[in-house]
């Protein structure tokens, strides 16, 4: 089941990106390292104040979670055990529905260079690597991007 995050999910969803940062093979030691100190269940309840948070709760575990900027995919992880079981595209369906189509016509991401498969097979289009600073390192990514079916804007216009 998805549903909005609360603040008493913060501890498992730590979980679940502590052991994505530490699976994903994109990044280098030292950016790892240092994902790994900046996030805590608190910097997650800090995103969650920040903008739309949801997660997948599988009744027992949170398995996954994803947030939401207006029209910007800004989070989306799952529990590297339960990944290609179809949780994130839910998560990611969930959140692009969430975007309303009166105000854009498009959802973007700047993905992990380790997700831009996941992106491609969900109906985004790569646009070009993009580069991020966190941490005041730089973070190589792709900036993806995917139209709102015409259908959901028609019905807003």
């Amino acid at each position: 089941m998805i549903r909005p995050f609360q603040p008493e999910d913060a501890p498992d969803c730590y979980e679940v990106i502590r052991s994505c940062i530490e699976c994903d093979a994109s990044l280098t030691e030292r950016l790892r390292e240092g994902l790994l100190r900046a996030e805590s269940p608190q910097s997650i309840q800090e995103r969650a104040r920040l903008f739309y948070v949801a997660v997948y709760d599988s009744g027992q575990d949170i398995l996954g979670l994803g947030g939401l900027d207006l029209n910007e995919i800004r989070l989306l992880s799952v529990s590297p055990a339960h990944q290609g079981q179809g949780i994130g595209c839910q998560i990611l369906r969930h959140l692009e529905a969430m975007v309303p189509p009166a105000l854009f016509t498009d959802i973007f991401v700047y993905a992990a260079l380790s997700a831009e498969g996941f992106y491609l097979a969900q109906g985004y289009t790569s646009r070009g690597s993009h580069e991020i600073e966190v941490l005041g390192l730089p973070m190589p990514t792709i900036f993806m991007s995917k139209l709102i079916p015409q259908s959901r804007r028609a019905n807003f216009g």
